[in-house]
Order: C-alpha cells, then structure tokens, then sequence
C-alpha cells in the first residue's frame, strides 16, 4: 500500500470575484452617492444666496443708504425664515431679532458690532432726516455683513 496512487490533481472552481458587484450593491452605493450630490447640492444653493446677498451688500457699501441696507436684510430673512416670524418686526423688535438669530459658538468670537449696540444709529438713520456718518454706516455694513455670514439658517429653506 506504499504506492502511490496515481490520482489526477483535484479541479476546483475559480474563487469567487467581487466584481461585478450584486445589483444590491450597486443600488445601495447608487443611493448613497444620490444622496450626497444632493446635499452638496442644497449646500451650494444655500452659499449662492449668501454670495448674492454678500454682492449686494458689497455694493451699498460706497453709499450711505441705510433703508437699502434695511430692505436687504430683510429680504434675506424672508428667504431664509418663514414670512409671520419676519415681515411684521421693525425699529427695536428688529433689530434684537436679527441679533437673536446670530450663531454664537464659544470657539468663534464675534464682533460687539451688534445691531443692538448700532440701535441708535440705525434708527434714526432709518426714520429720521439724520444722515449718517461715516463710521456709523461702516459699523452697520459691518454687523449686517456678519449677519449673513453668521446667522441660524433653521427657517424654511
């Protein structure tokens, strides 16, 4: 019984591949990357609005108009909060309104150039025949430029 057996060698199947992948997969991996083109998507239509409004802004800058600076601010809170929390605020009420919507993180310090702390100004910027100085309109394009850029954007859009 020595002998060795003269046997053929063994024939076994190739190895399984992992391509093509199962259409289950292929699904899943599908809706996974439908899914991040459209957040990165809605991202990039939320930075458009901001890099429009920031243009505009950019332009008022030169002249002292403090109504179109107001109108501005208003019509991006009304693009990005709903229509009863915004359209019916004006004078004080607004202006906390809009520093109540800042985003204030601890590890980001923002500017005490608060709507707020520029009230005096803005009102009777605003309402009055008063025209504002240089500085003043400087430290409202200042605090309405940080509040696009900053602001909770947990409205509508």
């Amino acid at each position: 019984m020595d002998n060795a057996l003269n046997l053929a060698p063994l024939d076994l199947p190739a190895e399984p591949s992992w391509w093509p992948l199962p259409a289950s997969t292929l699904m899943l991996l599908g809706g996974f990357a439908l899914a991040v083109l459209l957040w990165l998507g809605y991202r990039y239509y939320q930075g458009r609005l901001k890099r429009k409004a920031l243009g505009l802004l950019s332009q008022l800058e030169g002249q002292p108009d403090l109504p179109a600076l107001d109108s501005l601010l208003r019509r991006v809170a009304l693009t990005y909060f709903p229509r009863n929390q915004v359209a019916g605020l004006s004078g004080e009420t607004w202006l906390a309104w809009l520093d109540e919507q800042l985003n204030k993180k601890s590890d980001e310090q923002l500017d005490s150039s608060t709507f707020m702390h520029l009230k005096d100004s803005w009102l009777s910027g605003l309402y009055g025949n008063k025209p504002l100085e240089q500085d003043q309109w400087l430290a409202c394009i200042a605090a309405s430029r940080q509040w696009i850029l900053h602001f909770k954007t947990e409205g509508k859009c």
